[in-house]
């Protein structure tokens, strides 16, 4: 019966490539008719289960601005047709941007119609630039937390039951069969994982069970961060997770990293390709030097009452395109944000830090897995920090739009009400 009903909800769906928009029609007992209009594209991604890839079928997803609400998902099609369909689209979508239709402005001369568009996937082909070996994916889904449960909770779980102890049961069964699917879950997705670059966007293809090919616009990353769990540190292992602007918010798992398990050289390569909006350097420094570097603010003294651990490592760098900060002592991580895409920021106090004179700047980003912070400055480096970010984000903002700079307004961030800072 539920493959009788798939089948006659695939016949009852189709779709048609209009004037201005995709639309998509389906349903059988309740019809229901979605469009995305082609200025709103923001990416095309083909995925493809494991009993469509036995058919030769794929899904064509449409991501669009506004949210996952948003999004339209055309399955299934042939392999062929998904790929035609894809590259239709991609085009429809450049072609709006650099007013070809209505419903978007024109670029200014001599610019990209939409770099966050992979336009350039229909002109050319992408160059390869990480692909994970199968070893590693099963070395660094073994290295987790969740690992060591399992051989603690399953052996645990087999005497309880051996000795008929079943009040374990009903508590210790759901956690061990909760992470033993999330490993495994974890371990199919990461699966002949391959990163590939075009001159507008990064795309990402894996899975083991289901192939999925996604897209990530290089102009809508709004933060990055580098990261590496305790037990990768031996072998220097880190995985990428950005937010990206417009595409509705990432899931914060780890088979929706950029890429989940890489080298220290792969992650630079992988940075590399996003642009020079950030320095290599710094990044590189952040990620594994445990003291405070030249150009690097640290936290002061003081701040080992609230950090004891880590507040050696804590700190931030600026460079001429983005703001570096870095945390962790035992898990490390590194967090880069562009100056034109932090959309706000705020200083908080805590009545411990006001009592301290320490202080925590949280930079606002779109949603997803990255919340990058500055936590237990310096009250003054941290009004010094939001002063700073604001000037250099609207000047960066101003560069990338071609707009004339303002008059300067005074800043004052002390007139600001306690525990906030004027908003970038």
């Amino acid at each position: 019966m539920a493959v009788l009903a798939a089948w006659v909800s695939w016949q009852a769906a189709s779709y048609r490539l209009g004037p201005v928009a995709v639309e998509l029609r389906n349903g059988v007992v309740f019809r229901q008719h979605r469009q995305v209009r082609y200025d709103r594209i923001q990416a095309v991604d083909i995925t493809r289960p494991v009993l469509a890839r036995i058919a030769g079928l794929s899904a064509v997803r449409v991501e669009a601005a506004g949210g996952s609400g948003s999004n339209i998902e055309l399955s299934y099609l042939t392999d062929a047709a998904a790929q035609e369909l894809r590259i239709e689209l991609l085009r429809r979508a450049s072609d709006t941007g650099s007013g070809g239709q209505p419903g978007r402005a024109p670029a200014p001369p001599g610019e990209p119609a939409d770099p966050s568009l992979d336009e350039v996937a229909v002109r050319e082909e992408e160059s390869l630039v990480v692909r994970v070996p199968a070893s590693r994916v099963w070395v660094g889904t073994a290295m987790s937390l969740n690992t060591g449960f399992l051989l603690i909770g399953i052996p645990l779980l087999v005497i309880a039951f051996l000795e008929r102890e079943l009040g374990f049961l009903p508590f210790l069964g759901p956690l061990v069969l909760a992470a033993g699917g999330q490993q495994i879950g974890r371990f199919t997705s990461w699966m002949n994982f391959q990163v590939l670059a075009s001159p507008g966007a990064i795309r990402v293809r894996h899975g083991l069970t289901e192939l999925r090919t996604r897209t990530v616009p290089i102009q809508r990353i709004q933060a990055v961060e580098v990261s590496q769990p305790l037990l990768w540190r031996p072998l220097d292992w880190w995985r990428i997770r950005v937010n990206v602007a417009g595409v509705g918010p990432e899931k914060e798992h780890d088979d929706e990293a950029l890429i989940p398990v890489a080298t220290i050289e792969e992650v630079l390569r992988i940075l590399a390709v996003m642009g020079p909006r950030w320095s290599l350097p710094e990044v590189a420094a952040a990620m594994h030097v445990d003291q405070t570097m030249p150009g690097m603010v640290g936290l002061p003294p003081t701040a080992r009452w609230l950090d004891p651990l880590s507040w050696r490592r804590r700190g931030y760098a600026v460079t001429d395109g983005a703001l570096v900060t870095r945390a962790g002592i035992l898990a490390r991580s590194a967090a880069i944000v562009p100056h034109a895409r932090i959309q706000s920021m705020a200083v908080e106090q805590g009545p411990l830090e006001r009592r301290l004179g320490l202080a925590n700047v949280v930079l606002h980003s779109t949603v997803g897995p990255v919340r990058p912070a500055v936590r237990h400055l310096a009250e003054g480096d941290a009004l010094a920090l939001a002063a700073d970010e604001r000037s250099r984000g609207s000047a960066a903002r101003r560069a990338e739009s071609h707009q004339p700079k303002p008059p300067r307004e005074p800043d004052d961030p002390l007139s600001s009400p306690a525990g906030q800072a004027p908003a970038c």
